[in-house]
């Protein structure tokens, strides 16, 4: 009980906010200084247990300290130097597993404590400059010394973290907490030997544990430099890959029947139904009907605007997609032999489409247009309503995806509980707040954005929160005709881990078109579907960017569908254990590709919370001024 009183008062009154791990390394500085006094003491020795129980008892308590530190995840590193350094930390953690099993059975009420030569034993193993732990402590030194492993790693790695889901700041941060961690526990087992070797009067050890002590400072400063140096140039942002293969409904939806190719006579674009005039004529127009029920019978109609139409051939072959298709055609094969999509079988039959001549003067002309045409077919909208977490109880965003729910697409998150120091306990996914465009009530521009032909922009930001605050939200608005998005922000206290919700705020980018210095436009080169790229579609977007939701390439897709393509995949880095600061919306792409425009995370930057202090310099009396081998811990 003493030594939890210990803990506990040393968790008060610490000042500063370092990490889980490098809190854990304070606190056993200050226990370390004051079990060296007591087994100093000869007095100390004679009473209780004895001085060896009460020691071991110490640093039980102190293993219930390591216990709340949050387990790093395994590192998904295959360089040899990482390699070379976790083979060696597996052999110290085996050691302290070993160290910690026979201490827990010496501190139980009423054991009997296990002979003087068990624990002698134990201390001079530890301490063996020959021993494996001794040989896997000086392998580590010199694995860090012989580079800096955080930052080879920044150099050397090329692998795309989207598929681990993780960020190049979380994995070094990762590496670091592992690394510090296990030489926590070398270094308890080392000086827990010393001491124990002082009781049993084996030596006076004060000399061995104070240079011990020093240079164990001394590598954790440097460890904990060149992690912070290598976090602070580290990538901080997170998002998916391709998946294997690409599934409608699971890694990606679509807009669909925004802007889409469609066939149509001049003929029926005019309520006189005349060809007097050209395709190009009829720059936006409408369906006035089916003149003496030709190709236009055989197809659904446009019941929306019929908008940019072209001259292409007279005469065609025209392959219509089935009817629960959100496609209108499959392919079309013109007689002067240009094609549109990929010509192959065709379910429905192949039809012939021919334009004709009225009275030797007028051409009626079959027109390639685009459709825009919303309605019950047609998925284009996007809900307007905010997506934050449960603040009053504690809970931040751990993770984040873009969903659609009938024709509504949604932005929904999942949410933890914040801890000390960072730490998460992962939670769940919060449940969308469903609505159809048709529930009484629900207005656009308020509840929900209507992609047009006029409407159809979205901002590409990627945006983080200030220094202190935490990711907490997200939505979308509108700004001007573009569809904007936005995250909430909350101030916490890194130590406590508690939110101040009164002080949260939604942070964005307002730049537009009309700024001085204004957005750029995301050009989408002849988009074909993204469904059929050969080759990965990587992040191609930056901050301050849009793009216009628009039809897929005439040539690759007779423009028969909506694109980007949205990626629906679930962003959750650690599996909900994470700490976020920011958000984005981002594009996925490259050229002949429409892409697809998905969500990105931030991870909280803890640069400035790795550092190692100093241990404390105390004297413990006399000493014999000796040195240790170099190969010491």
């Amino acid at each position: 009980m003493r030594y939890a009183a210990l803990f506990a008062l040393l968790t008060i009154v610490s000042a500063s906010d370092p990490t889980a791990v490098d809190n854990v390394r304070n606190k056993f500085y200050a226990v370390e200084k004051e079990l060296w006094l007591n087994v100093t003491n000869p007095e100390w020795s004679l009473a209780g247990l004895g001085g060896d129980v009460e020691v071991t008892k110490a640093f039980v308590a102190f293993d219930e300290q390591i216990q709340t530190v949050p387990t790093p995840p395994r590192i998904p590193l295959e360089t040899w130097l990482w390699a070379k350094t976790m083979e060696k930390l597996r052999i110290i953690e085996g050691y302290y597993k070993n160290f910690i099993t026979f201490a827990k059975r010496q501190a139980q009420p009423g054991a009997v404590p296990a002979p003087v030569r068990e624990w002698l034993d134990l201390a001079q193993e530890m301490t063996d400059h020959k021993s494996p732990l001794i040989q896997a402590e000086k392998k580590i030194n010199d694995l860090l010394e012989y580079g800096d492993i955080f930052r080879g790693y920044l150099q050397e790695q090329n692998t795309d973290l989207c598929e681990l889901q993780l960020s190049q700041h979380q994995l070094i941060y990762d590496m670091y907490n592992t690394i510090s961690l296990t030489e926590i526990k070398g270094y308890a087992m080392m000086q827990f030997s010393w001491m124990l070797l002082r009781i049993y009067g084996k030596g006076n050890y004060t000399q061995e544990a104070s240079l011990t002590r020093r240079r164990y400072g001394e590598r954790t400063t440097k460890t904990a430099a060149a992690a912070r140096s290598a976090l602070a140039m580290a990538r901080r942002d997170m998002y998916r890959c391709d998946p294997s293969e690409h599934k409608r409904g699971e890694t990606y939806e679509e807009v669909t029947r925004l802007l889409q190719g469609y066939i149509e006579n001049e003929v029926d674009m005019n309520p006189d139904n005349t060809c007097k005039e050209n395709c190009a004529y009829y720059t936006v127009a409408e369906n006035h009907g089916c003149f003496k029920d030709q190709f236009c019978a055989k197809q659904t109609k446009c019941k929306g605007r019929i908008i940019d139409c072209n001259y292409i051939d007279s005469d065609m072959f025209i392959c219509q997609a089935g009817r629960d298709s959100h496609r209108r055609y499959e392919w079309i094969e013109y007689e002067n032999g240009r094609t549109m999509g990929q010509p192959g079988v065709c379910t429905r039959g192949v039809t012939q489409v021919e334009s004709w001549w009225r009275w030797l003067f007028w051409h009626c002309s079959y027109c390639m247009c685009l459709c825009d045409e919303a309605g019950p077919d047609s998925h284009r909208y996007f809900s307007l309503w905010e997506t934050t977490s449960d603040v009053k109880n504690n809970k931040v965003v751990t993770g984040l995806r873009l969903v659609k729910y009938g024709r509504v697409f949604h932005l929904q998150i999942s949410e933890g509980v914040l801890g000390e120091r960072g730490s998460i306990t992962p939670g769940s996914w919060v449940p969308i707040q469903k609505f159809d465009i048709s529930d009484h009530g629900i207005r656009d521009g308020i509840d929900y954005h209507t992609l047009t032909y006029e409407r159809r922009a979205i901002d590409l930001d990627e945006l983080d929160s200030p220094l202190g605050h935490i990711l907490t939200g997200v939505r979308f608005r509108m700004i001007g005709a573009h569809l904007h998005f936005e995250i909430r922000s909350t101030p916490f206290n890194y130590t406590t881990g508690r939110l101040a919700p009164e002080r949260s705020q939604w942070i964005s980018n307002d730049n537009t078109e009309g700024a001085e210095i204004p957005r750029s436009r995301l050009s989408l080169h002849k988009p074909d579907i993204p469904t059929r790229s050969k080759t990965p579609l990587r992040v191609d977007s930056k901050h301050d960017q849009y793009l216009e939701f628009t039809h897929s390439d005439f040539e690759a897709d007779a423009a028969q569908s909506t694109v980007p393509f949205i990626d629906i995949q679930p962003l959750e880095p650690m599996k909900g254990a994470a700490l976020l600061s920011g958000a984005g919306i981002i594009h996925r792409g490259a050229r002949d590709s429409g892409g697809f425009v998905a969500a990105k995370l931030f991870t909280y930057d803890y640069s400035r919370h790795v550092r190692a202090e100093q241990p404390p310099n105390y004297a413990l009396g006399e000493t014999e001024n000796i040195v240790l081998p170099s190969n010491n811990f």
